[in-house]
């Protein structure tokens, strides 16, 4: 993005605020306001969901730092959504900011975001405001498609397909429930979905390892065998991305194609700052 395209964005961004985008029709709004009035922008963001629909991930270079920016921008990709983007109450617009207070400095393992959600966001947007300054908390990349490429097993592809695979959901205080297990409920779904050379997949290591353990909830043998592969499949060194987001570089990401996650944060990283927006496709709303 030039430095004019971005102080125009900013300028744009400076009479909203992200809680007056909370719907679809306000978005909506906002960026046909915004696509009209800086026509860079508007071919900016055409040529970015293409090179996302085609590759999968996107960065765009000297983005402002600003919350109502990130959410006019996303919108270019469907509905900005608020929900399981962050801690309780959710927002359009989460700062995920590393600090002595925030125990999460280990490397992040490849996941999707939003898994227990019946259908999952679509895109993810994540603004780097500040990195670290060590260079560490580097992000990391993987396909669907290539991870599926990499067990090339025909049983144990079609095994991660089956809904089987438990994700343990958090019970809420005072939530009653079964007792056993992790005081977790469990949903089930497949892993991978293979559809000709199209790939999607769900997957949280966390949320997956705790549904497994639940109790009631044990694969058999032929799913577990599949699941360790897709898990060692993830360890391959050739198939990963590692990059550096610097600062004012958005990346925008297929959450339904590619797993992410990042490198770990030490503790000159304090400070790193990103923002995050999901997305949902109107189709998949309608």
């Amino acid at each position: 993005m030039t430095d004019s395209a971005a102080a125009a964005l900013a300028d744009f961004s400076s009479t909203r605020q992200p809680e007056e985008l909370m719907t679809e029709q306000a978005q909506q709004a906002a960026l046909r306001r915004a696509r009209g009035e800086i026509p860079e922008l508007h071919r900016l963001l055409d040529e970015a969901v293409t090179a996302l629909r085609t590759s999968l991930a996107v960065v765009v270079e000297n983005f402002p730092p600003d919350a109502t920016a990130l959410a006019v921008a996303a919108t270019a990709l469907g509905r900005v959504d608020p929900s399981c983007n962050g801690p309780v109450p959710d927002t359009l617009v989460h700062d995920v900011v590393d600090s002595e207070a925030r125990p999460y400095r280990d490397p992040d393992p490849f996941h999707t975001d939003s898994p227990l959600q019946a259908e999952p966001h679509a895109y993810l947007g994540l603004l780097c405001v500040r990195p670290s300054p060590a260079g560490d908390g580097r992000t990391v990349l993987v396909s669907a498609a290539d991870v599926a490429a990499e067990i090339a097993d025909d049983g144990r592809l079609r095994a991660l397909q089956a809904p089987r695979y438990p994700f343990a959901v958090p019970r809420e205080p005072g939530e009653p429930g079964e007792p056993g297990g992790d005081g977790s409920s469990v949903t089930t779904h497949p892993i991978l979905t293979v559809s000709g050379e199209d790939v999607t997949v769900r997957y949280c290591p966390v949320r997956v390892t705790a549904g497994v353990r639940s109790a009631g909830h044990a694969l058999d043998a032929e799913h577990v065998d599949a699941l360790g592969a897709f898990e060692r499949a993830l360890e391959a060194p050739r198939l990963p991305t590692v990059f550096l987001l610097r600062a004012g570089e958005l990346l925008l990401l297929d959450n339904r194609r590619l797993l992410h996650g990042r490198t770990d944060v030490g503790p000159s990283g304090v400070g790193r700052h990103l923002m995050r927006v999901k997305v949902r496709t109107r189709t998949a709303d309608a």
